[in-house]
C-alpha cells in the first residue's frame, strides 16, 4: 500500500525553482555588457606621427638628429622609404581591434573579453602595456573595466530587478 509524503512550503520552492528559470533571462543583459565593453576596449587612439607617412629624410629623431624613414601603418605594419623613393613594408598587423571577443558562460552568468593577437598585451594590459603605447593614448583592458563598470552593472541589474519584480 503506497504512502504519501507532504512536504511543507513546496509552493515557495515552486516559486524560487521558477526564479532560478529566469535567470536565463539574464543572458540578453550579458551580452549586452560584453558588447559594450569589448567595443569600448576596441577602440583605437587617434593617431599619431608614428601612424603618419613620410618620404626619405622628411623627417629627423630628437634623440638622434638622423632621418627617420620609417612609420607604422595600421591594419599592415611597419613601412619605410627607400632613397629611390620607393615604399617597402611588412604585413604584420593582426588587427588587434578587430580581434577582441566575448564569451558567455551561461553556466555561471558571468562573461569574458579577451583578445589573442601575439602582441595585444603590450598595447592594453596594464602590466605588460610599452610605454610608447600609453603615451599615444592607448587605452588597457583593465582601465576599460574600470570606466565601465558601473553601465555593465547596469545593463545586468535592470534585467534582475525585472526578474524580481515577478
Amino acid at each position: 500500500m503506497p504512502e504519501a509524503v507532504t512536504i511543507k512550503g513546496l509552493p515557495e520552492l515552486d516559486r524560487k525553482l521558477d526564479n532560478l528559470q529566469d535567470l536565463k533571462k539574464l543572458v540578453p543583459a550579458l551580452k549586452a555588457a560584453s558588447s559594450h565593453l569589448k567595443g569600448s576596449v576596441a577602440q583605437y587612439p587617434p593617431q599619431s606621427d608614428a601612424n603618419a607617412a613620410r618620404g626619405f629624410n622628411s623627417f629627423y629623431s630628437m634623440k638622434t638628429r638622423k632621418p627617420v624613414n620609417t612609420w607604422y601603418q595600421r591594419g599592415y605594419g611597419p613601412k619605410w622609404v627607400r632613397k629611390d623613393g620607393t615604399v617597402k613594408g611588412r604585413k604584420t598587423s593582426e588587427t588587434l581591434g578587430r580581434k577582441w571577443t566575448r564569451r558567455i558562460n551561461r553556466s555561471d552568468y558571468s562573461f569574458i573579453v579577451g583578445n589573442n593577437v601575439s602582441y595585444g598585451e603590450y598595447v592594453q594590459d596594464k602590466g605588460k602595456q610599452a610605454r610608447f603605447h600609453k603615451r599615444r593614448g592607448w587605452k588597457t583592458i583593465q582601465d576599460v573595466v574600470k570606466e565601465e563598470t558601473d553601465t555593465v552593472v547596469r545593463f545586468v541589474k535592470a534585467e534582475v530587478d525585472k526578474i524580481l519584480a515577478k
